[in-house]
């Protein structure tokens, strides 16, 4: 068995299936809408610049963001269901394969390191202006260092089924990791080599207590390569249909019957009233839609020029009715929906319904954000604005994609 051979052929398998989703994703006004993101956001970071003071923690800052993804280190197997029949008797041949799989994950994840420092970059130079931009590149190339380590250290501790030695290794990485950056940030770069020796010990200790005394835990590493896999799926699933996507419903008891005990039982209510429990108990569209308001609100703070709040604030608005039409296929799986006596026109006008229902609940509370962070008018500017946009983008461009979405 060629193992090199086979994790190209399951490498290949990946990035095929994750490009084509990309395509599908982008390939839509979500990659405008985050190109405009993007510009904007560097914008007004620029600006917000020149507001900074010498005593911002910037340092503490990189220090809290790069440990923690220095921290979170999965090494990605591509195992699957099947390989606890077809590969349980050459585990012992497996290190090619895992060697790989290691080098993947690090290069995939140095990409996220990279990114984080050059976007503080402009913000650690405000604040240490005499740093060069070659220390910078010595602060990257000492985290990616530190990466391989964590990586290593991951790995070996993973043979390891007491998910209290998980906790713990975890904690310790990253409080070494904080602590290295943060010397690194200070310019005592002495200290973070001592940091980087601590790493080195914590990959002794789980190598020799751990990786050496136990074999691989094949059901808990497909576990884990599935809920990555399905991770991508819901955020595929957002912008298009993913067909693999297995949904776990949450039981948020206590939601459902805040929301569904005024609503009436009626036959013309059925698919609002479906519609509303999906949005609820599905694992994607709530915490999606938490997380889009919380961005909202927080650069309407952050952003200092009131039309850039208004820009951001629409921009997150739009995000929040788009990422939503998806639910019109949510259960497209289920037959017996198709047997409900309703006619088939209650189902699009429930979407719609929802949709607009949930826009409408996000301008109410950015209204009174805006208050907070304006004044008076300002909240009234965004709200009439918001509003006008929401009834538009429901009655056109919902319309239009849940047609294309039910041909």
């Amino acid at each position: 068995m060629d193992t090199n051979q086979f994790w190209k052929e399951r490498l290949n398998s990946h990035l095929k299936m994750v490009s084509r989703y990309m395509r599908l994703i982008f390939n839509d006004h979500l990659a405008f809408a985050l190109i405009f993101f993007v510009a904007g956001f560097a914008f007004f970071y620029q600006q917000w610049l020149e507001t900074v003071t010498d005593t911002f923690p910037v340092a503490w800052i990189m220090a809290i963001l790069v440990g923690l993804l220095l921290s979170y280190s999965p090494v990605r197997t591509f195992f699957k269901e099947a390989d606890t029949v077809f590969l349980l008797s050459v585990e012992n041949r497996l290190k090619p394969y895992i060697k790989n799989s290691i080098v993947y994950s690090f290069i995939m994840q140095s990409y996220w390191i990279a990114i984080f420092i050059f976007a503080l970059s402009p913000l650690y130079f405000t604040v240490y202006e005499e740093v060069s931009s070659a220390y910078l590149l010595f602060v990257l190339v000492f985290a990616l260092v530190l990466k391989v380590g964590n990586l290593l250290a991951t790995w070996f501790i993973q043979k390891t089924r007491e998910q209290g030695l998980h906790y713990l290794d975890m904690a310790i990485r990253l409080v070494i990791n904080v602590f290295a950056v943060f010397f690194l940030a200070i310019g005592q770069p002495y200290y973070s080599f001592i940091a980087a020796l601590l790493i080195v010990g914590v990959v002794f200790l789980n190598y020799h207590n751990v990786y050496k005394k136990f074999s691989l835990p094949w059901d808990d590493l497909i576990e884990k390569e599935e809920a990555r896999l399905q991770f991508f799926y819901r955020i595929a699933n957002m912008s298009t249909d993913v067909p693999d996507l297995k949904r776990k419903p949450k039981k948020r008891h206590g939601l459902v019957r805040f929301v569904t005990r005024r609503m009436p039982l009626r036959q013309n209510q059925t698919f609002i009233y479906l519609y509303s429990i999906t949005f609820i108990r599905s694992g994607d569209y709530l915490g999606m839609y938490l997380r889009l308001m919380l961005l909202a609100v927080f650069f309407a703070f952050w952003i200092p020029a009131f039309w850039g709040k208004i820009i951001f604030a629409m921009l997150f608005l739009f995000l929040t009715g788009f990422q939503f039409i998806t639910i019109y296929n949510h259960h497209r799986s289920l037959d017996w929906i198709k047997l409900y006596p309703v006619p088939h026109v209650l189902r699009t006008k429930a979407v719609h319904q929802l949709i607009l229902v949930l826009m409408l609940l996000k301008i109410i509370v950015m209204g009174v954000v805006f208050f907070f962070a304006t004044d008076l008018m300002g909240a009234l500017i965004y709200s009439s604005l918001a509003i006008a946009f929401a009834v538009l983008f429901e009655a056109f461009y919902v319309k239009g994609r849940i047609r294309k979405l039910g041909t």
